[in-house]
């Protein structure tokens, strides 16, 4: 197994939230998928909760069962709230990269693309004096949720060791990302070469935003009852527990979705349940990446 645990720790568990608060929705209309009438203070005040009231409400949490955990956070907003994203970094979770306005690096070009790579490093060292070294796509709904073809070698030229996005080829485990791809409509693809990058792979089933978000449309979200949520990530927690020994399960949250009350109560319950299995690490993303043995 590539990934090595410490010793006596069966599997290892990272939670981890895109801290997106309002650049995703202010992106979309940047893009023209959003008019001017679907966005304003209403819908803007949806994201600035991710920041004023849930971000307390998780740092406490986190705090008081001892978990680190990984923010993908766009510049934008570190750029916007640089006291938070400091706090985060204080508390000792990991500040990870997540474009600069929530840029899918498919819909960029060239330029743009290493623009939104080089502004969004700058917007997290500033902070927390260190470059990032985790990145996430961050998604244009329904526009791109890709990489580019350049992204890969952008990622390594600028230092960092691990993607968490693709979904696949396992669940469990982390693999070398694989690049160059070319995908045929009339005959089999061929596959690029393995690169000294990382692949932290996410699970869409255990999003919170696949539950509590992405219903009817983007300013209707759906209302999914918390105990049907915690079955399912508890089953997927159950399933790798029991069998992928030495691998990892991760939870994708965002603060604007998992920061309102009962669904806090959720995450707590979540923590709770899994907190029982003595031989499981909690740990950054970034610190499962150095866990890699070649």
């Amino acid at each position: 197994m590539p990934i090595v645990l410490p010793e006596g720790k069966r599997l290892a568990v990272c939670t981890s939230f895109d801290l997106d608060a309002w650049s995703i929705m202010l992106r979309m209309r940047a893009v023209g998928l959003l008019g001017p009438g679907n966005y304003g203070p209403i819908n803007f005040s949806r994201g600035e909760f991710g920041i004023t009231t849930a971000i307390p409400r998780i740092i406490k949490l986190l705090d008081k069962y001892g978990v680190p955990a990984t923010f993908f956070t766009p510049g934008v907003i570190a750029d916007t709230y640089p006291q938070m994203v400091k706090e985060l970094h204080d508390h000792g979770h990991e500040i990870a990269h997540h474009g600069y306005f929530h840029e899918c690096p498919a819909s960029l070009n060239e330029k743009e693309e290493i623009d939104s790579f080089r502004k969004g490093v700058e917007a997290i060292k500033r902070i927390t004096n260190a470059s990032p070294v985790g990145y996430r796509v961050p998604f244009e709904i329904p526009q791109a949720n890709e990489l580019s073809p350049r992204t890969v070698k952008i990622l390594m030229d600028l230092g960092f060791s691990y993607i968490s996005q693709h979904m696949g080829p396992y669940d469990f485990k982390v693999s070398k990302v694989r690049d160059g791809d070319v995908y045929h409509m009339d005959k089999p693809p061929e596959f690029g070469k393995e690169v000294d990058l990382l692949n932290i792979p996410v699970n869409e089933l255990i999003e919170d935003d696949l539950a509590y978000f992405l219903g009817v449309s983007t300013f209707y979200p759906k209302l999914d009852n918390p105990s049907k949520v915690f079955e399912i990530w508890k089953m997927d927690f159950d399933y790798a527990y029991e069998n992928e020994p030495g691998g990892f399960f991760a939870l994708v949250l965002h603060p604007e979705s998992t920061g309102r009350a009962h669904r806090m109560v959720l995450l707590e319950q979540t923590l709770q349940y899994i907190k029982q299995k003595k031989d499981v690490w909690f740990c950054r993303m970034d610190e499962l990446a150095k866990r890699w043995k070649n």
